[in-house]
């Protein structure tokens, strides 16, 4: 990568947590270790990571409950969160994505595909930086600001606290306000080519992302069968 980037790996298991670190080996980034959602979320705020690499099943609470308090912590709530787990069923998927994880794996995984993942998601990061993203404009559509540049989004000029996911759904909505946008489409720009996303799991971050609009949530509107579209409210 361009630039140093840390990543902060969850796992009970120490041979997990070594997989995670033996991928991301080639591409320089800074690995720390946390056994336990507690203990992770502590490290977290005492060293910020880019991104966050946790199995599902934690020892002392639910990964869904770690991932939770990921999100509702100002200083994470942007740091994204790429779930590993093994027997995962698509609920789990969902759920998962729900609470506002940004990709799922399956265990055992290879290393270049872990590898793969961090890398789309870092990429899509550096693109985000004020150097990278100042030629984009901000984009305002009825009550819904977006800002690329600063990676902002605001409803009514309130802040919106958003994952790095939704912000790239919300930002691909604005840029073509009032047309409406394929779950392909979406699935196709939003995401890593490698990545097995469903149908479904665009429905769960449109659906986060809509409740997170508040007074504007009437203006993502869903098109039966094809999509959505950013309406001007």
């Amino acid at each position: 990568m361009e630039q140093s980037h840390t990543v902060l790996a969850v796992d009970s298991d120490a041979s997990g947590r070594e997989a995670i670190r033996a991928s991301l080996a080639g591409i320089g980034l800074r690995v720390l270790e946390g056994e336990g959602g507690e203990t992770a979320l502590k490290l977290a705020l005492e060293h910020p990571p880019d991104l966050i690499v946790s199995d599902l099943s934690l020892p002392d609470i639910s990964g869904l409950g770690f991932f939770r308090m990921v999100r509702e912590t100002p200083a994470l709530a942007d740091v994204p969160i790429v779930v590993v787990a093994e027997q995962a069923s698509e609920i789990d998927r969902i759920l998962a994505f729900e609470v506002g994880v940004d990709d799922f794996l399956a265990k055992p995984f290879f290393p270049r595909e872990l590898e793969s993942r961090v890398k789309a998601i870092l990429r899509r990061l550096n693109a985000s930086t004020p150097r990278m993203a100042s030629a984009q404009a901000a984009l305002t559509v009825g009550d819904v600001r977006v800002d690329p540049a600063a990676r902002v989004a605001t409803v009514g000029g309130e802040a919106v606290h958003l994952t790095p996911k939704e912000f790239t759904i919300l930002r691909l909505l604005a840029e073509r306000a009032g047309v409406v946008l394929s779950r392909e489409d979406l699935i196709r720009e939003a995401w890593d080519e490698d990545a097995a996303i469903t149908q479904r799991v665009v429905d769960a971050h449109v659906k986060t992302l809509r409740r997170k609009l508040g007074a504007a949530r009437e203006q993502l509107e869903t098109v039966r069968g094809i999509g959505y579209r950013l309406a001007e409210g």
